[in-house]
């Protein structure tokens, strides 16, 4: 599938989300593309008050004789009710948007996803009251065994509203995207064995709530992970982990045992980076080889507040920049960013973790001394940390 550019997607999510008023609206019998004919955008995508719809295609009322429901084509659907053993599947054409709102509804599957999105051009999910997705055996479906998530889509997936979604993974992930994967609104809670959430390309939370527990990353995408505002919490081996990762602002709350913000080389598309350009992020790092933030390429801090905890502040490969901001490490504000060459590896994506300071060498916060680490020329130069405002 052709990759879509992610503000293109959060655009058709947020113009979806407005075309629905809430689980009360009446159902109409009109068709989806006269409804759309209808709105009215403009260059700035705002949607015209009179244009708003009050209805859906189809009202799918949940039991737990639903089995698979299955949607194949694009339209609304509004999803209420509850079923203890069912898979709602999107078999919609691969040009066709697929909506689907989740009213108070409750679906648990024995051996499959929650939601499985096989095929459609993209799904919008709006939250309205308090819905509940659930996995209880761990995924073994016999009709794709790639399906290992409670929400599983090979499409790109944005979700938003007001309300509420609770999602349990006892034997894998919470959400899978294979495309890219916008939350612009809603209450999320996820509870996976595996990671929160696994998208294959880019990820962007641009407001609502989310908190993750996982027992692999909480939020991992191989391309760009992108925060725009949000409450986010994280409780897992990693926090954030993706090529790229930008924070514009927001409130996040990470606490790891491996590392809270890990930028590695999991895609070709990007560079490897961290830029922080505002929020108010908290970091508490377990004991060990752990790091605050691990970048393996370059780290800029330009703004925010970044408060770490642990052995560990930094680690990174590249270049480092504190143009703004404030960074608290272990209580201490610090004017530069201190890099620890511990964790990572001097393995395939280019860490250098197993390369902890010599014996007898600075602690937590401090650099290098002449003779030790590393050599002039090769990455921090000696004596001191790399930064400075």
């Amino acid at each position: 599938m052709k990759r879509k550019n992610i503000l293109n997607i959060f655009a058709a999510g947020t113009i979806a989300a407005l075309m629905i008023t809430g689980c009360t609206a009446s159902h109409t019998e009109s068709s989806v593309s006269d409804r759309v004919t209808d709105t009215v955008v403009s260059a700035e995508n705002e949607i015209d008050e009179e244009s708003v719809v009050s209805g859906y295609d189809e009202v799918i009322e949940l039991s737990n004789d639903s089995g698979t429901v299955s949607i194949t084509e694009g339209g609304i659907y509004l999803l209420t009710g509850s079923s203890e053993d069912c898979t709602v599947r999107i078999d919609a054409g691969e040009d066709e948007s697929v909506t689907l709102i989740l009213c108070d509804a409750k679906i648990v599957s024995s051996s499959s996803a929650a939601i499985y999105a096989r095929s459609a051009g993209d799904v919008n999910i709006i939250l309205d009251g308090e819905s509940v997705l659930m996995n209880e055996e761990g995924f073994n479906d016999p009709e794709d065994e790639e399906i290992d998530a409670v929400i599983y889509s090979k499409t790109d997936v944005t979700i938003s509203g007001e309300g509420s979604l609770n999602i349990t993974a006892a034997d894998g992930k919470g959400i899978t995207v294979n495309d890219s994967l916008v939350i612009s609104g809603g209450n999320l809670d996820i509870d996976a064995s595996d990671d929160g959430i696994n998208v294959n390309e880019d990820f962007l939370m641009s407001s609502g709530t989310l908190n993750v527990k996982a027992g692999d990353d909480g939020i991992h995408a191989d391309v760009n992970l992108t925060i725009e505002d949000g409450d986010i919490t994280l409780d897992g081996a990693e926090g954030l982990e993706a090529t790229n990762i930008v924070i514009n602002d927001g409130k996040i709350l990470i606490n790891a045992s491996d590392d809270g913000i890990n930028a590695a080389q999991k895609s070709d598309e990007t560079d490897v980076k961290v830029e922080i350009n505002g929020g108010d992020i908290t970091i508490v790092m377990g004991e060990g080889d752990t790091d605050g933030i691990d970048s393996n390429g370059d780290l800029v801090i330009n703004g925010g507040k970044i408060d770490i905890t642990g052995q560990s502040a930094c680690d990174y490969d590249g270049m480092a920049e504190l143009n703004g901001g404030t960074l608290i490490v272990n209580g201490e504000e610090t004017d530069a960013i201190p890099n620890q060459f511990m964790g990572g590896g001097f393995g395939s994506e280019g860490g250098f973790g197993g390369a902890s300071r010599p014996e007898g060498g600075p602690g937590p916060g401090e650099g290098f001394a002449p003779g030790e680490g590393f050599m002039p020329g090769e990455g921090q130069a000696p004596g001191e940390p790399v930064g400075g405002k």
